[in-house]
């Protein structure tokens, strides 16, 4: 390993990077905890490291406790229970002390917390009231505008020195050696000194992390420009006295505390927690003597593991003999995905799978080869041209610094009537847009290309949904309906540049309808289930997959490819549609309370489904705001209960699952994404400034890079202020993940013993993971020393308002 200076700043970026998520372009928003660098640390050690760096807020305020508090939703059970498990050698008495002491503290943390953890240049605006930190923030800011929405864009380092004339080194490494010399920045210190540059602007870090990944290239460029304009701006006169060293950071003011090492606003947000989680809890429990199944169901429905299908299969069961599974959207199917009419390396392919998975093949989607449908499909290939080329034209204009002005004198007069109906009638306006030639479906019949899968890779990637099956209950072993449906989802709003965060993040932010459809085809093959036969996991002859999409914003579902379906089964195809069809409306209906500005005069259903054709609404729908658990087991633990669109469900059955590779799939992989989400929608409402977009009011796009607040400045990351919060009713509480297995303990330990991510999530309580090995057993939580009795609250002892 080479040892010169330059390496060594090298191998100190890529470490000092960690403390800023990577963050995906708007065509394909995911959800990442934006603390994701910080997970080897201690849940708390974690929010106040955070705090000195980013000046953020890890947790409520205690106003806001106070709130919940006098509305019933901390209970003195909680505030007992808190401090009992955070602080285990204090008495009864103590604690009830310590509860008083907590209630009768008002406002302590009424200022929000400072950035403490400085570099050079903000260091002197303190001492000298000089603004050298904004005048960085601005150009370096304006730079990233520029340069990464253009094409024709070289290296960042080489661009910046084109145009920034510093006399720099070529070499972004010996320019960043350099300037962290001139600085005087010790050795030592500049793996920390970095981590203070990458957090001052963390929108556009998080962006490059994203281009950059897995190794710094462009973000080395981006760090040897802030701290060579940084050397070239601060006076080598001024404040570089080594009395007081800079580099050093101030933990601040003590925060007031009841006793010595008691901090109330942790003590607040594990009562908080606590109640929530229990009432999950208690409603598993419910129903562990009341498996209601359906013997013989008339078909199955294969969700995502998304905590928006829990409403749609809740509503689906109470429809008939339904069952429904809960499984990651994508399908096991990690594929570039390329539409009909699109190229492999066109915008239209997608990468349709886990941000943290590779996809494994690549499948086009082509005619079937019938006569009709290739004349057709060649009308549909010249209409998709030819509306990929105005769309190119229009968005080239868009962007472009002068064009839209010109757009504006030359369309207005044709887009102007067309506003002012979208604006006046977005129901009117969305049902013409529905109802054009260009917007209908093509009529075309395709399929996508599987040939570059074997037989075997398609057999195991069905074998993967047939596993969720039960293993009792009529002798069935896997799934076997006569129809069985794998239901992906997306989610469609307009003038919304982030609507891609509220697609599939098992699919990348896009729609999971292309893994459905191909994934059904694959179950659907002779081949394929003679392989699965051969396995042990025969499919009987008479069970036909479909592939359905879910439109999460008007819980309007679809059942694509019907007309694959054998003549026998069109009857009862036509009853699940319309089951279906009753289960969306009741779904959306039962939305209507949680979405602000609804609930007033009209149809429940309306107010729903007008609002993603609505250009100024700002909150189509809630995503997966108010997530807070994650189940892995039988859906029979579930059924019945309205977890109110709270909870990931994974279906998992422990007795096929002997050696506890499945298990082990679901906690290291879905697990995963759905700890990114619930980290994403807690930080963006507890700091929905430094870890949120901010207001959608203000935002401008760039491109497809992201968004800015007015028309500059640092990119913006997390979620919008509209996704979290509405005035002062919170539309997300912030609560970890409280995850919930049914399943053979030891497999769970040997889950955690094989997974460095898992066992940071689990030891350092970033999810608070409890378990038991079958139905009608207390639940257990495993810690860092392992596993304790998991205790349910009394949610009758409350605190008077």
């Amino acid at each position: 390993m080479s040892n010169t200076r330059s390496d060594r700043v090298r191998r100190d970026l890529v470490s000092a990077a960690t403390v800023v998520a990577p963050q995906w372009p708007l065509s394909s928003t995911v959800a990442v905890n934006p603390l994701a660098g910080f997970e080897d640390r201690w849940f708390d050690e974690a929010l106040h490291d955070a705090a000195l760096l980013f000046g953020a807020r890890g947790r409520l305020t205690d106003a806001d406790y106070r709130a919940a508090l006098a509305a019933g939703r901390i209970t003195l059970d909680a505030l007992e229970e808190s401090l009992r498990g955070r602080y285990p050698d204090l008495d009864g008495a103590t604690i009830s002390a310590e509860v008083e002491q907590i209630l009768a503290m008002d406002g302590f943390d009424a200022d929000a917390p400072r950035r403490q953890a400085l570099t050079v240049a903000e260091h002197h605006d303190l001492t000298h009231g000089t603004m050298i930190r904004a005048e960085i923030d601005l150009l370096i800011s304006d730079w990233c505008a520029r340069w990464s929405t253009d094409p024709d864009a070289g290296g960042y380092w080489d661009g910046w020195c084109a145009e920034h004339q510093g006399g720099w080194p070529t070499d972004p490494a010996e320019a960043l050696v350099a300037a962290l010399d001139h600085l005087r920045v010790p050795g030592h210190d500049h793996r920390s000194y970095l981590e203070r540059h990458l957090t001052a602007l963390p929108g556009w870090v998080a962006h490059l992390r994203w281009r950059d990944e897995p190794t710094p290239g462009d973000l080395l460029g981006h760090v040897a420009a802030c701290v060579s304009l940084e050397a070239e701006l601060v006076d080598p006169r001024a404040g570089r006295s080594d009395a007081f060293p800079w580099w050093y950071t101030s933990d601040g003011p003590p925060l007031p505390t009841p006793n010595p090492g008691v901090n109330p606003l942790a003590v607040w947000h594990d009562a908080y927690e606590r109640v929530v989680h229990d009432q999950i809890l208690s409603s598993i429990t419910a129903v562990d003597d009341d498996q209601q199944t359906s013997a013989s169901p008339l078909a199955q429905v294969v969700c995502c593991i998304d905590v928006r299908s829990e409403g749609l299969r809740r509503q689906l069961e109470a429809c008939g003999p339904y069952e429904t599974f809960g499984y990651a959207g994508f399908f096991g199917l990690a594929a570039t995905m390329t539409p009909f009419g699109a190229t492999p390396d066109g915008p239209g392919a997608s990468d349709q799978c886990p941000v943290m998975v590779s996809p494994e093949v690549s499948l086009t989607e082509v005619a079937t080869g019938e006569v009709d449908d290739q004349h057709l499909a060649d009308h549909e290939l010249a209409r998709l041209r030819a509306t990929a080329a105005i769309e190119d034209g229009w968005r080239a204009a868009k962007y472009h610094p002068v064009a839209p002005l010109a757009l504006a004198e030359a369309a207005g007069w044709v887009l102007g009537p067309a506003a002012a109906v979208r604006t006046a009638a977005p129901g009117l306006a969305g049902w013409i847009a529905d109802h054009l030639p260009t917007g209908r479906r093509s009529r075309a019949r395709s399929a996508f290309d599987r040939s570059a899968l074997s037989t075997s890779e398609q057999a195991e990637i069905v074998a993967g949904i047939l596993r969720l099956g039960r293993s009792e209950d009529a002798g069935r072993s896997h799934l076997g309906a006569p129809l069985v449906i794998l239901c992906g989802h997306t989610s469609t709003s307009d003038n919304n540049p982030l609507e891609s965060g509220l697609a599939c993040g098992a699919c990348g932010g896009h729609s999971g309808a292309s893994n459905a459809r191909a994934v059904a085809a694959m179950a659907n093959d002779p081949q394929v289930r003679q392989a699965l036969a051969d396995a042990g996991l025969a499919l009987p002859a008479t069970t036909w997959f479909l592939a359905a999409e879910h439109n999460t914003a008007t819980d309007v579902v679809e059942v694509l490819d019907r007309h694959l379906v054998p003549a026998p089964l069109t009857s009862l195809l036509s009853q699940l549609r319309m089951d279906l069809s009753a289960a969306g409306d009741a779904a959306a209906s039962d939305r209507v309370a949680a979405l602000p500005g609804a609930g007033g005069a009209g149809s429940r259903l309306r107010q729903v489904r007008r609002r993603n054709r609505d250009w100024a609404e700002p909150v189509a729908e809630l995503g997966q705001a108010g997530n807070a658990a994650f189940v892995v087991g039988p859906r029979a633990r579930t059924r019945g209960v309205d977890l109110g669109r709270r909870v990931f469900l994974h279906s998992y059955e422990p007795s096929l699952d002997p050696d506890g590779a499945t298990l082990k799939g679901i906690l290291t992989a879905p697990l995963v994404v759905a700890q990114w989400i619930n980290a994403q929608y807690y930080f963006s409402t507890t700091d929905p400034e430094v870890f949120g977009a901010g207001s959608k009011t203000v935002h401008n796009v760039l491109g497809d890079v992201g968004v800015l607040t007015g028309p500059g400045g640092d990119l913006r990351r997390g979620l919008p202020l509209q996704s979290v919060r509405a005035g002062d009713r919170l539309l997300h509480e912030p609560v970890r993940l409280l995850t919930v297995v049914e399943g053979n303990l030891d497999l769970v330990d040997a889950a955690i013993d094989g997974s460095v991510v898992l066992q940071q999530l689990v030891h350092n309580e970033w999810i608070l993971l409890v378990a038991r090995p079958e139905p009608g057993v207390p639940f257990r939580q495993r810690t860092q020393t392992g596993w304790h009795d998991r205790p349910l609250l009394d949610a009758t002892r409350q605190v008077a308002a």
